[in-house]
């Protein structure tokens, strides 16, 4: 039997209570009895008291701020599963998730086989436009996967979203996030651009499989000021994946830059009441991560 470990790292949102609830009302929660490390962001401060607890459920903390990096490194050492789930404090479950993960990796026994899931929204923030935009642009890059996609893109790593992934923990060995990396953006796709050229070195690949079927809920209402903050901060935590790997391009240079540049000129001069919504978020969001500055309204 394939032993599940799932890691959430926290800050105590006050989504955590339902995730875990979740996680519990799975199919077959009972029968694959999973290892559910929770990992506080600092100290507990009573919040664990609010949660719905079983044998399979730990509690850690680590102490001090040090991140989702960090907290899933706690998580990781302390982690005995044969596959690791990564998933967060605001992502819910759907029912067969869990079943979903596990029967994916008896089925795919390779070492390098990564089983994606798809990151939706709540049914309310599902009917929202702005939500809907931020699905496929500033979070993730699900379009892209659709339809299997994935299996002819290279550097795979890119895909690596700890919102709704399995990997097997013979591949992780000794690996652990980096704790170079603060705020929102780029701590796992790094950890798995580690991975992938682990692989490398035994002249296999990471091979990460979408199956959009595999769903959490996303319950995180987000504003145009959220995304620009995150997305600050994901350009800056982009700047130092290249100093680590100076062999890797985050950021549009060149031509790619010079072209960005112009459509971003062409969408600034159009007058806001011509310019769809989706369009000046796109417009924003773009500025933002090439360092131009946003407009104030």
């Amino acid at each position: 039997m394939i032993k599940i470990s799932i890691i959430i790292p926290t800050i105590g949102r006050e989504t955590l209570p339902k995730v875990l609830k979740g996680i519990q009302a799975c199919d077959g929660y009972k029968k694959i009895q999973p290892e559910v490390i929770v990992v506080f962001d600092g100290e507990k401060k009573g919040a664990e008291e609010c949660l719905v607890l079983d044998e399979n459920i730990k509690i850690l903390e680590t102490g001090q701020k040090i991140y989702a990096s960090g907290a899933r490194n706690l998580g990781l050492d302390n982690a005995t599963g044969d596959v690791i789930i990564f998933a967060q404090d605001d992502t819910y479950p759907e029912s067969d998730w869990l079943a979903k993960h596990l029967e994916f990796h008896k089925k795919n026994t390779g070492q390098g086989k990564v089983l994606l899931g798809k990151v939706y929204w709540t049914p309310e923030l599902a009917l929202d436009p702005f939500h809907k935009w931020l699905l496929n642009h500033a979070q993730f890059s699900f379009k892209k996967l659709e339809g299997g996609k994935i299996k002819g893109l290279k550097d795979q790593w890119r895909f690596f979203y700890t919102s709704n992934i399995s990997v097997k923990r013979e591949l992780i060995e000794d690996l652990r996030f980096s704790d170079q990396f603060t705020g929102w953006g780029f701590e796992d796709t790094e950890f798995a651009y580690r991975a992938s050229k682990k692989r490398e070195g035994i002249n296999k690949s990471l091979e990460i499989i979408y199956d959009q079927n595999c769903r959490v809920l996303h319950d995180h209402p987000q504003t145009l000021e959220i995304v620009l903050e995150n997305t600050r901060n994901a350009r800056k935590n982009a700047l130092i994946f290249e100093k680590l790997h100076p062999e890797v391009k985050i950021l549009p240079r060149g031509g790619k830059l010079l072209v960005l540049k112009v459509i971003l000129f062409l969408l600034t001069i159009t007058p806001k009441f011509l310019l769809p919504k989706p369009y000046y978020w796109w417009r924003e969001w773009k500025k933002a991560w090439i360092k131009i500055p946003s407009d104030p309204a």
